[in-house]
């Protein structure tokens, strides 16, 4: 049975946008899509207005947009080992040390696609089987409210 987040999005409030994430074998289902341009590096957040749109994010082994992306989706390293790292804390800074970095990096397998296609974006319900997660982008009032409803039914 395929969950519905009506009843708790009604709740919550009109301005909670939910973004599946699916590995799937063919992306037509998902339409509209878009795609990273070939060849050039976008992260996956830049997106986020197409997904408020309607539009759902494509990526393959060969299409994935940015370097991090690439790594943690497909297993695909864009650069050396000790250049991404620089970049992920002297550019992007997600960690306070190039040593945390590679701490973090080595304890974190890349994810192993099962499909051809990884797509991000909006809710598709006939699509429930390749459903991997969903986020729920909230204020904080609703974060709240999910951590609530996390719970409801436990002990």
């Amino acid at each position: 049975m395929q969950p519905d987040p009506g009843r708790l999005l009604s709740i919550a409030g009109p301005a909670i946008p939910v973004v599946g994430v699916y590995d799937a074998p063919d992306a037509a289902p998902f339409a509209p899509l878009v795609a990273p341009t070939p060849g050039e590096r976008a992260c996956v957040f830049s997106f986020y207005q197409n997904w408020l749109n309607g539009e759902t994010l494509d990526l393959t082994h060969d299409n994935f947009g940015c370097g991090g992306a690439g790594r943690a989706l497909f297993g695909v390293q864009t650069r050396p080992r000790d250049a991404f790292i620089r970049f992920l804390v002297d550019d992007e800074g997600l960690k306070a040390s190039h040593e945390l970095m590679a701490q973090w990096l080595d304890s974190r397998a890349p994810y192993e696609p099962e499909h051809a296609h990884l797509l991000i974006g909006p809710l598709r319900p006939g699509q429930y089987q390749y459903l991997k997660t969903v986020t729920f982008y909230v204020t904080p009032d609703q974060l709240s409210l999910l951590a609530l409803g996390a719970q409801y039914f436990s002990a």
